[in-house]
């Protein structure tokens, strides 16, 4: 009967039925075996009476040994020393036979040991690696690194490999690979254990561990001794200068690896575990070799091995989605193709379909068998966490974007500050993965994961979380935003108040700040209208607004607006639904929809009029002034560009008055006007500058070296040119730059310098295709025709 602990009372009762005839002297078998055996029907009389297991963990403990050193004793692969088997004896209730009986045999067997010759150099090389997998894939920049590690190998110290990575990544899988691969360099042997880091059950006990190791390298069973150091010392004496490869499997921490690594360095030892193990990496040299989800030609390659190379070369794109889907995970990656492989006659468009579909996906990757449930397989990982991180993790299941940064984190807990504590174990423990900019991200399962715990939370506590991080967002948007146009940001909506907000330094820290989280901004804004946060949504829209222009992301900013007018209209105000209508449709202006922005301008220049709202009247015309200018019908806009002036008065602002004036300005250039407009531009001009307004300033600039092209003085233009596109440099406007770069090589060419013309053209050409702008056409057939 093995001694397992938590042995139930009735499997006790099935084995007690045989004491009589198993206590009986003729009972068969070598004497150790009959020693163990005896044990074992004492175990379970100790059992039947208590009515209950008998915890081995607390037996050891009143007999003063470990626990590994007392399932030796019960299995019998270890004699106990006299005294401690008189105390094993009395702990199980032997009464004064059976304790006389069982010495004189324990003493029978430590007479015959001493006779027996002492195990030597007969003993067979211990070759324990489990089988390597045949449809092992990819991984070829992590096999060049541990092919350059075991070249390099040498010196005073054994060669520690630690593979790292999340559940599911194919620790194992690498490491039993390479361990096969290199095995021969290795010739007195390969040791292997299962640590079970991360099984339910706990991890084993680096004491069995290593009773284990010594007996297959051959030392008899009554030599090994009771305490971890000292086994581990014995461990070490009989690896020294032996040529062997240890593989320490599924480590749950530095300290349950520690005592199983060899001292000598013609030894390789290879550990793998979920957690960093910085601590061996520190203390032991240890060289990491991280892995991250494959790359997508290594995913394919992996179905291919499932799936043969026929099936997924002809099914390219669905094969690609169903590795998306499975974040290129390879456990996940597996568990779907071995379900593929078993319906040959299904498609893998079908496969990816079925699992897209799937509201959770963990449930579809789930296969029974808990090493193969990959939500049982991340909840071994997440029930080790520390308490603190534990929350971090359920609440970013609540987090909408697809990755965070510290600040925003602290949002999402209510905290002062950003929780690098938690963030450090959370990585450390690879459920979140450190990117570049200080920015968190996980695949796509585990954020499954964390929107499964996430949906577990209290409802009350989930929401005031989405609230919290719609908050931050919020405020940092807007502060952002008055970042890049300090003059205007008495124009930006209220943000509220929220804390931490990140340190967002001047207009290139603002871009910085909007290009990392757009698309968490994006994300935001869907999750605050499914939350009937709508005064967060279009407040959003209208923060992010001078970034998406400046910026030339066309398409999300018709995305943006779309959303943050869709918001405006369930509040019901009136004058946000205003803003927001021009707002969209300057952002469809620039795409060409111009039927449905006039539409909304109009509405939009009605509804301010109709409110009394002067300034959006003011802002509804401009927006009209260059809606008509894209169309060509300058009298139009000319007539609108008056009508801001007009009211520009109204508004009070020096700004809406410069504004104004370069809009009149452009239209009469336009129309052929450049004599009246000259001197507009250069009124504008001066308020600009006056009010410190950059962008306005670069806008005036570019009209007036316009105007001064049209008047035949290419040479003044071009220094006009050159200044406004240093100001849109400066700024990161893209948009207008393109713009301005492709004027520049226009009055290059009249000024009689072709070379210069066709740089700058390049230049405008470059910068429309990488915005995908629509003016790329035009620009490329200037710069054809200049190179003729």
């Amino acid at each position: 009967m093995p001694a397992t602990d938590g042995q139930a009372p009735g499997r006790a009762e099935e084995t007690v039925a045989h004491e009589s005839s198993a206590w009986s002297g003729d009972a068969p078998g070598p004497p150790k075996a009959r020693l163990a055996e005896r044990l074992a029907l004492l175990v379970c009389r100790r059992e039947r009476r208590l009515g209950r297991a008998l915890g081995r963990e607390e037996l050891a403990r009143r007999i003063s040994v470990s626990k590994s050193s007392l399932y030796a004793y019960l299995n019998g692969t270890t004699l106990p020393r006299a005294d401690v088997f008189d105390r094993l004896l009395a702990e199980l209730g032997a009464d004064p036979a059976e304790m006389r009986e069982l010495s004189t045999l324990r003493d029978a067997i430590e007479v015959a040991q001493q006779r027996a010759p002492r195990r030597a150099g007969g003993v067979p090389a211990p070759c324990q690696l489990p089988p390597a997998t045949g449809r092992f894939a990819g991984r070829a920049a992590e096999l060049g690194r541990l092919a350059g590690l075991l070249d390099a190998a040498g010196g005073g110290a054994p060669l520690i490999v630690a593979i790292d990575g999340t559940a599911g990544i194919g620790k194992t899988t690498l490491a039993l690979h390479w361990a096969h691969r290199i095995r021969r360099r290795c010739p007195d042997g390969q040791l292997h254990v299962n640590l079970r880091g991360f099984d339910p059950r706990g991890p084993v006990d680096p004491g069995e561990v290593l009773h284990g190791f010594l007996q297959a390298l051959g030392a008899a069973p009554e030599s090994i001794p009771d305490g971890l150091d000292a086994k581990a010392a014995l461990y070490r004496s009989m690896l020294a200068d032996r040529r062997m490869l240890v593989v320490l499997d599924n480590a749950a921490s530095a300290e349950g690896v520690r005592p199983l690594l060899p001292g000598t360095p013609s030894c390789i030892a290879v550990v793998t575990s979920r957690d960093r193990l910085d601590s061996l990496v520190v203390r032991e040299g240890a060289h990491r070799v991280t892995l991250d989800v494959l790359p997508p030609g290594e995913a394919r390659l992996l179905l291919e091995r499932w799936l043969g190379e026929d099936r997924v070369a002809g099914q390219r794109a669905a094969a690609g989605e169903l590795a998306a889907l499975c974040a290129r995970l390879p456990l996940a990656l597996s568990i779907v193709a071995a379900r593929a492989a078993r319906r040959p006659e299904s498609s893998l468009a079908e496969l990816a379909a079925r699992l897209r579909d799937l509201p959770d996906r963990l449930d579809a990757l789930g296969a029974g068998a808990a090493d193969l449930d990959l939500g049982k397989v991340f909840e071994s990982s997440y029930a080790l966490l520390p308490a603190p991180a534990a929350r971090l993790f359920r609440l970013l299941g609540a987090h909408a974007g697809p990755d965070i940064d510290a600040h925003a984190c602290a949002a999402l807990l209510g905290a002062d500050r950003p929780p690098r504590a938690e963030l450090d174990a959370l990585t450390a423990a690879h459920m979140l993965e450190e990117q570049a900019g200080g920015r968190y991200s996980a695949h796509d399962l585990l954020r499954a994961f964390a929107r499964r715990l996430a949906a577990r939370e209290d409802e009350a506590g989930r929401r005031a979380a989405v609230r919290r991080a719609a908050d931050f967002y919020l405020a940092a948007a807007v502060r952002a935003a008055a970042r890049l146009e300090p003059c205007r940001a008495g124009e930006l909506p209220d943000a509220g108040s929220a804390s931490p907000v990140p340190p967002i330094d001047g207009p290139a820290g603002a871009l910085a700040w909007f290009t990392a989280e757009l698309p968490v901004l994006q994300a935001t804004m869907r999750q605050a209208a499914a939350e009937g946060l709508d005064g967060h949504v279009w407040r959003l829209a209208w923060a992010a607004t001078v970034f998406l222009r400046r910026t030339g992301r066309r398409a999300e900013r018709v995305a943006v607006h779309r959303a943050g007018l869709a918001a405006a209209r369930r509040t019901g105000d009136r004058l946000v639904q205003a803003v927001s209508m021009r707002l969209l449709a300057d952002g469809l202006a620039r795409i060409g929809e111009r039927a449905e922005a006039r539409e909304l301008l109009e509405t939009s220049l009605a509804e301010c009029r109709a409110i009394g709202d002067a300034r959006g009247t003011f802002q509804a015309h401009l927006s009209l002034t260059r809606l008509h200018d894209a169309a060509g019908t300058h009298a139009e806009a000319l007539a609108h560009a008056e009508e801001a002036l007009s009211g520009s008065a109204e508004v009070g602002s020096l700004l809406a008055r410069a504004d104004a004036l370069t809009s009149v300005t452009r239209q009469r250039e336009r129309l052929g006007r450049y004599g009246d407009a000259l001197p507009l531009g250069r009124r504008a001009l001066g308020l600009y500058r006056r009010a410190g307004y950059a962008e306005g300033e670069a806008d005036a600039l570019r009209t007036i070296g316009r105007i001064e092209r049209r008047l035949g003085t290419p040479e003044r233009a071009i220094v006009r040119f050159e200044q406004s596109l240093e100001l849109d440099r400066r700024l990161g406007d893209r948009f207008w730059a393109a713009h301005v770069l492709d004027d520049l090589a226009d009055a290059h060419r009249e000024a009689g310098d072709p070379a210069r013309a066709r740089a700058r053209r390049a230049e405008s050409l470059a910068l429309f295709e990488a915005m995908r702008h629509p003016a790329a056409r035009a620009v490329r057939a200037k710069l054809a025709a200049d190179a003729g």
